[in-house]
């Protein structure tokens, strides 16, 4: 996941609810001795793992671990905390090959920038730094588990964003596509869903990660929060959500997805769902039916006053709308109307056949008018009450999801390439 790890707001908002749950998710000498007695906890001389040369140590994976049923809301008894640590280790492992990566780059995080993003986090949950870390204390985790977990988050974030930031390109077509899917399957049920989304991409991977999606849907069932989970877990970009990605069109889902969300009744979640490079767990939140919705749609109007030569080099052309107007101020031979937004069903039949089936963005086959000949550009269709994304939402979303990919694949090939020794 690229950026500072959204789980950290969870933390932060644990501290709006005082000290009993501090008391609650505190581990005392029971909990120390669930590290110790535990098989994976018990390593030879209190080393966890080696990476690259670099010692992580069993202290190191029992305060991960704290901080991370602390985020979940799990309560932190024997047996969560054994669920905590294998992960509590691999999140380590990956942060000290993020740090080495950075130190590759000769990238130094400040202490000053990882106090800014704590006051950040602090002040967007009505608390401060300080209270913050009383909580974090209370609960038996030093704030520099934090602090760590934070720097390497950064370091990772602006790794990615040198290397890739500026190769990434959204395409007119690729938000054209998109637009087009969704307003296509506009009359499709509709689900509302969060989802938490386990990068695997090798069926080595596949098995283990299959393993922890069982342990997250456990942890679920004991009352951690979906958006919690999914802001510890999820590997998908809705991560800085809590997994939130509202109303979804089955256009945007992948088929295996849609099949077991089409048969499951909300609320619920769905069992972990394999696809081609991972898992997904969804929470389905809702369900609505968009068969019997009226449609929208957008028309911009180019008329011939001429011969029409220019009028159908313009339609073989496929200019985009916010291009008409200036293509038809260029030409004494051309107008320009914005017919607005315009139900269809309020059309003639004549202008519905002659956009059925257009592509948002493409225009119509030349049509006769009364003032001459003319073809119709559809800006936009949508059924009547639903909001699409915006052209910019989709190509933020777009790039996220490349850039998210990107991240992961490094990451893999990282940890591929390293020498980790895991005691």
């Amino acid at each position: 996941m690229i950026g500072i790890r959204a789980s950290l707001i969870a933390i932060a908002a644990a501290t709006c609810s005082g000290s009993a749950i501090a008391q609650d998710l505190a581990l005392g000498p029971q909990a120390e001795a669930a590290v110790a007695e535990d098989p994976q906890a018990r390593l030879l001389g209190g080393v966890a793992a080696v990476v690259n040369d670099e010692v992580i140590s069993i202290s190191d994976v029992a305060q991960r671990a704290r901080l991370l049923l602390i985020t979940l809301g799990v309560p932190a008894n024997q047996e969560n905390l054994q669920q905590a640590l294998p992960r509590a280790l691999e999140e380590l492992i990956e942060e000290r090959l993020q740090l080495q990566k950075a130190a590759e780059y000769e990238l130094e995080i400040s202490d000053e920038a990882i106090e800014s993003a704590v006051a950040d986090i602090a002040s967007s949950n009505q608390s401060t730094v300080q209270q913050l870390y009383d909580t974090l204390r209370q609960s038996g985790v030093n704030p520099t588990t934090l602090q760590d977990q934070m720097r390497a988050e950064i370091a990772w974030q602006r790794i990615m964003g040198g290397l890739y930031g500026q190769r990434i390109r959204i395409s007119r077509g690729q938000i054209d596509n998109m637009l087009n899917r969704l307003s296509q399957s506009a009359t499709e049920e509709r689900y509302q869903l969060a989802e938490i989304f386990l990068y695997a991409p090798t069926e080595a991977d596949k098995q283990q990660i299959l393993e922890g999606a069982g342990v997250i849907i456990e942890q679920l069932g004991q009352g951690a929060r979906f958006q919690l989970a999914a802001q510890q877990y999820s590997n998908a970009p809705s991560a800085a959500v809590g997994g939130d990605l509202g109303w979804v069109s089955p256009a945007e889902l992948e088929p295996e997805a849609r099949e077991v969300i089409e048969n499951t009744t909300p609320p619920a979640l769905t069992p972990p769902i394999l696809v081609e490079d991972g898992v997904y767990i969804y929470a389905v939140r809702g369900k609505q039916d968009g068969a019997d919705e009226a449609f929208e749609v957008s028309l911009r109007q180019i008329l011939s006053t001429g011969s029409g030569a220019a009028l159908n080099a313009l339609a073989l052309e496929q200019p985009g709308c916010d291009q008409l107007e200036s293509i038809a101020n260029a030409d004494d031979g051309l107008v320009y109307a914005d017919l607005g937004v315009v139900p269809e069903n309020a059309l003639t039949a004549e202008v519905r056949a002659a956009i059925d089936g257009v592509p948002v963005g493409r225009a119509s086959s030349v049509l006769n008018t009364p003032n001459g000949e003319a073809v119709l550009f559809v800006c936009d269709r949508q059924a009547a009450g639903l909001q699409l994304p915006s052209r910019s939402q989709i190509e933020d979303r777009l790039y996220n999801q490349q850039i998210s990919m990107l991240s992961q694949r490094d990451l893999r090939d990282l940890k591929r390439e390293a020498t980790i020794i895991r005691r």
